[in-house]
């Protein structure tokens, strides 16, 4: 089974060692290599080509220090989806309690021009803008936080190896799953009858429990702590964002 360094994600040969962190520490201009916006785009892509078929392959190549420009895409992206999810949701309610028999191009068309301007058709259509964005502000700050949480967790407490860009990567390689639901539960939601609603929450309860294990072993990859204690961490980094997020939420209120 091939290797790859955990710190940039080169493919290393049977007993070989990567030297890529003398290379950083001996090279001056290191930090001054300005991202490469396209590579990390197709990081991404890759990730979604390989994370059903291939998933440990895919941590392997992806949970490294110099794609943390990805987690962050991937991150964004999978918080852009709850709220693409949201008002797709938001506009199949208010279309059946107007009793709009089917949802056509036409609604589609309404529904992206009032996310884009913030206007409403009828007085009872829900603020689209303001769902969207409160909804994707709020995921948004929730997966920092569980990455964050998860740093201080896993590097400070169990003086774990994972540095912070790691745990950037990891977080956001388990989101693509995340994605990937919602995407799917945002057309599926448009399409009536009581079997496509219980597999949406097939759905939505594949990807969570995926996006955990994902999350478990890019962990334990770049980690360094015992399996034992990992376990009860990752866990714990969902339940403590939450927390937090609850409380910035009242507080704010």
């Amino acid at each position: 089974m091939a290797k790859f360094c955990t710190k940039c994600g080169r493919e290393l040969s049977e007993g070989e060692v990567c030297n890529c962190t003398q290379t950083v520490t001996t090279t001056s201009n290191v930090s001054n290599t300005p991202v490469d916006v396209k590579e990390n785009f197709m990081d991404c892509v890759n990730v979604f080509k390989k994370i059903f078929t291939k998933p440990f392959e895919a941590i392997k190549e992806f949970v490294c220090e110099n794609k943390y420009v990805a987690g962050i895409i991937m991150t964004v992206v999978a918080a852009l989806s709850t709220g693409i999810y949201k008002i797709a949701t938001l506009k199949n309610m208010y279309s059946a309690n107007s009793s709009i028999d089917s949802f056509t191009a036409s609604d589609f068309s309404d529904m992206l021009s009032n996310v884009l301007s913030g206007g409403s058709i009828g007085s009872r259509e829900p603020e689209y803008l303001k769902e969207f964005m409160t909804t994707f502000a709020t995921n948004l700050v929730e997966y920092a936080l569980i990455i964050a949480i998860g740093y201080f967790i896993v590097s400070k407490l169990l003086k774990g190896t994972a540095s912070f860009k790691q745990m950037i990567t990891a977080v956001g390689i388990s989101l693509s799953i995340v994605f990937a639901a919602n995407i799917i539960n945002s057309i599926l939601v448009f399409i009536d009858g009581e079997l496509i609603a219980n597999i949406r929450v097939y759905i939505s309860s594949f990807a969570t429990i995926l996006s955990t294990l994902i999350l478990y072993g890019s962990v334990k990859q770049v980690s360094g702590v015992d399996e034992n204690k990992l376990f009860v961490s990752i866990a714990s980094m969902s339940v403590f964002a939450t927390i937090v997020m609850d409380i910035i939420q009242k507080l704010f209120k």
